[in-house]
């Protein structure tokens, strides 16, 4: 039995995804396609648009076969932890041969060398890393220029859109673990023109906009999508901009700073922008330097909001659970394989875990967050992890 896998969000499921996870498994020869997708929050911060039963039906609708929840500690995480926690859940289930991810093939050979110089890091490597931290870059700016001023050939590489999470994959990768690059095709990561196959951040934009029309043509599972928005099933990136506000403003130095991530004296600007700024974009916009890019102060909202810190992080770096979204029929005998290879609990019953294990409770208080947000009253109650059964599709 061959399974490859795709760490994925799927905020939301377009075209340009489905396409993935039909090449996928075309590309790997695997039996099945497992996805290990970000649950409420996203790696850039945000609360997805949509639950993420949802979003895991839809991935079933288009072609994956098993969809199990990465965890928020990992979901709303760096590049390097996000990347890490993916793989660290892919390869504890024993079935999964291969490791999907966007990326020009062309390139696979250049980025693996990248990979291999971030692993080493060298003294010159690490000199011109702090080199470029001191003189304000961001830590991935940084860290590219540290690359090139050893290997200047790697440019062409590091340049391109998906190359900052396909080092991370091959870094967190096993040995024995065969990387699956496909070529994303269609618009840009950052691009919100709606193309034949767009980008995710342009089917989010049309949807805010109103524009529902173009966005869900966009998508192959349009109705479900569609479904969501006219229930109001939805939390929109600004919807928690209170909460935000009013978590930072009952908190002190000394408690925002063990907040994971909230290094360098930042704690100060969040809390000093809180007082004067009312909503979310108008805090990080306050906070924002070049130093600091726009995901990585977005996460530390959520981080903060769902006091996440430092010791926590660093007392679980790896997954610890596989929590089962969804899964095909057709794969019972995947299933029965994962339950019998797994080093790690697989969860299908929320209920019949420790509630107490910190990771699961957070995953748990990351879903009540996300619902408080829901545009709909209707949908703003908590527990829904315990109340919503896996999705099972023919």
């Amino acid at each position: 039995m061959h399974a490859v896998g795709i760490i994925c969000e799927y905020n939301p499921l377009h075209h340009g995804h489905a396409l993935h996870i039909a090449r996928a498994r075309a590309e790997s020869g695997a039996d099945y396609v497992i996805c290990a997708m970000s649950g409420p929050f996203t790696q850039r911060g945000a609360p997805a648009r949509h639950d993420k039963w949802t979003r895991a039906q839809a991935a079933l609708a288009a072609g994956a076969d098993l969809v199990l929840e990465l965890p928020v500690r990992f979901a709303c995480a760096s590049a390097q932890e996000f990347a890490a926690g993916g793989v660290s859940l892919l390869a504890s289930l024993g079935v999964v041969t291969h490791l999907s991810f966007g990326c020009e093939e062309e390139a696979l050979p250049l980025l693996s060398r990248a990979a291999q110089a971030l692993g080493e890091e060298s003294p010159a490597f690490t000199s011109a890393l702090r080199e470029g931290l001191d003189a304000g870059m961001s830590y991935p700016r940084a860290r590219a220029a540290a690359i090139l001023r050893e290997q200047p050939e790697l440019e062409a590489a590091l340049s391109l859109p998906n190359a900052a999470l396909a080092l991370e994959y091959l870094q967190a990768m096993p040995q024995g673990m065969i990387p699956v690059p496909v070529a994303r095709e269609g618009s840009g990561y950052h691009d919100e023109a709606l193309t034949a196959l767009p980008s995710a951040t342009a089917v989010r934009s049309a949807l805010e906009r109103g524009d529902m029309d173009a966005a869900l043509s966009s998508m192959p599972s349009a109705a479900l999508f569609a479904a969501a928005e006219a229930r109001g099933d939805i939390c929109e990136e600004e919807a928690l901009s209170q909460a935000l506000i009013a978590r930072l403003r009952t908190m002190d130095a000394s408690d925002l700073a063990q907040i994971a991530g909230m290094d360098e004296g930042l704690e100060h600007r969040f809390l000093a922008a809180a007082q004067r700024c009312a909503t979310r974009k108008k805090l990080i916009e306050s906070v924002k330097t070049r130093r600091y890019t726009w995901a990585r102060l977005s996460r530390l909202c959520t981080l903060s909001l769902l006091g996440v810190t430092r010791g926590m992080t660093q007392a679980h770096p790896a997954a610890e659970y596989a929590r089962i979204l969804g899964f095909r029929k057709s794969a019972a005998p995947l299933l029965r394989e994962i339950r019998e290879r797994a080093s790690i609990p697989v969860i299908t019953k929320a209920a019949d875990f420790d509630q107490r294990h910190p990771l699961y409770a957070l995953d748990a208080r990351a879903q009540d967050l996300w619902s408080l947000g829901c545009t709909s009253p209707d949908h703003r109650a908590g527990g829904r992890d315990f109340t919503t059964s896996p999705i099972i599709v023919d």
